[in-house]
């Protein structure tokens, strides 16, 4: 094999890679909204069975809870629940203090 061979050979396999790199990204993202798109359908599943469930004349006090316990889970799944353009998206690991603030506010 000779040198031009070789290099052309070493660029079509950076493009290959390359290409696959961009395949593993997209799939990347679409894991990501496919996680989030169960999450909220896993919370909104259990809201409508805690309506079957639950009387009607139940206390404010007490759905006002069962909100904030879904924002919190929701909050552990790894999600944003703060006001604004983050709600909903993935918070990649780290804690987020406007997040935080909703969290123990009454």
């Amino acid at each position: 094999m000779n040198r031009d061979e070789l290099l052309n050979e070493i660029v079509e396999m950076e493009q290959q890679m390359l290409r696959l790199q961009q395949s593993f990204i997209s799939l990347k993202q679409q894991t990501v909204e496919l996680v989030e798109e169960n999450v909220a359908l896993k919370l909104e599943r259990d809201n409508l069975q805690r309506m079957i469930q639950t009387p009607r004349n139940q206390p404010k006090k007490m759905k006002s809870l069962q909100s904030k316990d879904n924002l919190a889970m929701l909050y552990a799944e790894g999600f944003h629940i703060c006001r604004g353009e983050l709600f909903g998206k993935h918070r990649g690991g780290g804690d987020c203090m406007f997040c935080l603030s909703l969290l123990d506010s009454d």
